[in-house]
């Protein structure tokens, strides 16, 4: 496969990811008025999760060794899992990157981790970086949060060329008993072709 086409085939595979593990979050207010806070699907890659990214074996990535401090600020914690959960080195390749778990509902849908799907070359990391954050809907009634979020990563490695794509993404935060907010679910909603590097 081309490096122009394995890009595209990433956005495709993530969008389809995002539709098997977090499909009932889509409507979000309905969805969420009508869900059972005691039923929560295991955090684990299911065979149809499988399915949907073509078929091929994703491995649980390892844990942090250093957990991500969880900001007590609804804005502050969406910004601190993207930026974790998005990020990526070589040796996440096929995995589910982990680094953001800390910051996700016990069971919910973020709590898998975020699919590698092209991992970065030897030598070279991948950043993610917020551009914009703005809220979305809401539930009080349930503790539910939305946000709607700008998201661009770049991959480079020291000397080489860069690699940006952007998208928007739909963070929904879970408010629980403790006070405590955290991400229950990340749905990728589009994205922009990829660029060289600016």
């Amino acid at each position: 496969m081309s490096a122009a086409g394995r890009p595209a085939r990433r956005t495709t595979l993530l969008l389809g990811l995002s539709a098997v593990v977090a499909l009932p979050i889509a409507l979000l207010v309905p969805a969420l008025a009508d869900a059972d806070d005691g039923d929560h699907a295991p955090p684990v890659l299911t065979s149809d999760d499988r399915a949907a990214l073509g078929g091929g074996d994703l491995e649980r990535g390892a844990d942090p060794l250093f957990p991500v401090p969880a900001p007590s600020a609804p804005e502050g914690l969406v910004r601190a899992y993207l930026v974790a959960a998005h990020g990526a080195g070589p040796g996440d390749a096929v995995r589910t990157r982990r680094d953001a778990v800390t910051l996700t509902e016990p069971g919910g849908p973020a709590a898998v981790g975020t699919p590698v799907l092209d991992a970065p070359p030897p030598g070279a990391r991948r950043i993610a970086v917020v551009d914009a954050l703005a809220p979305a809907e809401q539930d009080l009634t349930r503790g539910r949060q939305a946000y709607l979020a700008d998201v661009r990563t770049t991959t480079a490695a020291p000397g080489g060329t860069a690699r940006t794509e952007r998208w928007r993404t739909r963070v929904v935060l879970h408010r629980g008993d403790d006070g405590r907010w955290r991400v229950l679910a990340d749905v990728p909603l589009a994205a922009d072709p990829t660029e060289p590097g600016e």
